[in-house]
């Protein structure tokens, strides 16, 4: 799945406005290879959902690289 980093707390959590519309939180023990600090407000993120304590959250979070056509084919891994 894939969404919109919609926030991003210093508590090392954040929410992503997922392309269902759907918005799922992830905590840092959730990112793929990067730190939630990495992460800002925009950043395209591909995920995974997994059933938390009381919500879906997204974990192994990995931020894309959009083109900057619109008619673009999928987003890029990043990196």
């Amino acid at each position: 799945m894939r969404g919109s980093v919609t926030d991003v707390s210093g508590g090392g959590l954040g929410c992503i406005l997922a392309e269902d519309g759907n918005e799922v939180y992830f905590e840092n023990s959730g990112t793929n290879g990067c730190n939630v600090d990495d992460l800002r407000v925009g950043h395209w993120v591909e995920f995974e959902l997994q059933h938390g304590h009381e919500h879906l959250r997204a974990v192994n979070i990995k931020r894309l690289r959009r083109d900057i056509e619109q008619h673009s084919e999928a987003p890029q891994p990043f990196g």
